[in-house]
């Protein structure tokens, strides 16, 4: 295989540029901020249909996570929704991550 296959490419912005030229390298190059800095990289690729066992394993537990938003009261979706406000996620993102990792990765004393 080619070293040069399994290196990644990414560039550090000076600015991030106009939404318009964003939507013109759709599904060619990624915009994003990381850390405050605008960068761009190329598109991600899919790993095409084959997945390593342990992925595929979890596959049914995502997929009942999936289902499951839904089924919760309007009380429990606001309060993953609260819970997420200035985190990034949305309240659905913050409930998979606690159904699927655990919300607290840490002991609380």
């Amino acid at each position: 295989m080619n070293c040069c296959a399994l290196t990644k490419t990414m560039a550090k912005l000076l600015v991030m540029p106009h939404q318009d030229i964003i939507d013109g390298f759709k599904g060619a190059v990624d915009f994003y901020v990381y850390m405050g800095i605008p960068c761009a990289r190329a598109w991600p690729k899919s790993p095409g249909k084959q997945r390593s066992p342990a992925v595929m394993a979890r596959w049914p537990i995502f997929s009942f996570a999936s289902k499951e938003w839904p089924n919760l009261s309007q009380a429990v979706q606001n309060a993953f929704i609260e819970l997420a406000t200035d985190s990034g996620l949305s309240g659905r993102d913050m409930f998979m991550r606690a159904y699927l990792s655990g919300l607290y990765r840490y002991p609380i004393p």
